[in-house]
Parts: structure tokens; C-alpha cells; sequence
């Protein structure tokens, strides 16, 4: 159960980064120069939510199960999975922060920062993705 619940997740995750990159095709540094960011920018909000909700899952499942693994106490586990999740919530605002600078509108950005803003944008996510599937992925094998 939590593996299938733990991969949904994950390609959850996934699929949500990839919709969110189709949408962001038609700014900069996609194309050049790029659509400017409106009002209907904000229809990435609730779909970087589901992201990052999906991402949360991930982590606690794979907290637990490492927990179980190590044979940790519950309340080692609980904090844990308190650390764990405080340090997604941070990476998950600064995320904010960087699409927020990324689709203003401001006289000064370059396609290269544009370029570095994406990066980060998108690369943050992918990053905490590839970590929980290699993490899950190396929980399987000693398991078994």
C-alpha cells in the first residue's frame, strides 16, 4: 500500500512538473523574448501545490520507512519527519520566491536570469523527486 501510494505520488509529482513546464514554454528563456507573466499566471499556484503536497508524501513515506528500516524509536521518527518536512516547507517558499522573480516584470532581467530562475525553479523539484525514487529504490533492494 504505502509503495503504491508512494510512486502515485511520485508520478504525481512528476506530471505536475512536466504541465507546469508546458505552461512556462512560452516565456522567457523558452522563447525569446517571451511572453510577459499576467494575470493568468496564477493558475500555476494551485498546480505547484498539488507538487508540492505530492513531494510531502514522498518524504514522509520514505522517513518512515528508513525509520522502520533503522529501527528508530517513534518519537526519532516523529522528529524526523518534522525536519524532513520544515526543510521541504523552506525550499518549497524559496521555490515561490524564485517563480515570483522569474515572472515579474522587471527592466533589468536578461535571458540568462531568466534562464538561472527556471533552473531553479524547475530543478528544485526534480532534485527532491530523484532523491525520494533513488532513496525508495535503494529501501527496495536492501529489503528484499
Amino acid at each position: 500500500m504505502k509503495q503504491a501510494l508512494f510512486w502515485g505520488s511520485w508520478f504525481t509529482t512528476l506530471g505536475t512538473t512536466g504541465l507546469l513546464f508546458l505552461w512556462s514554454l512560452p516565456l522567457s528563456p523558452f522563447t525569446y523574448p517571451g511572453t510577459t507573466a499576467n494575470e493568468a499566471a496564477i493558475i500555476f499556484f494551485p498546480v505547484m501545490g498539488l507538487r508540492w503536497l505530492s513531494i510531502a508524501s514522498t518524504l514522509i513515506i520514505v522517513v518512515m520507512a528508513w525509520g522502520r528500516r533503522l529501527n528508530l524509536a517513534t518519537s526519532s521518527v516523529i522528529g524526523l519527519t518534522i525536519l524532513v518536512l520544515a526543510l521541504h516547507l523552506i525550499l518549497g517558499l524559496v521555490n515561490i520566491g524564485i517563480m515570483n522573480v522569474w515572472l515579474s516584470v522587471e527592466p533589468m532581467k536578461t535571458r540568462t536570469t531568466n534562464a538561472v530562475y527556471a533552473g531553479i525553479y524547475f530543478g528544485l523539484p526534480m532534485f527532491w523527486i530523484l532523491l525520494t525514487a533513488s532513496l525508495m529504490l535503494r529501501f527496495t533492494q536492501l529489503r528484499n
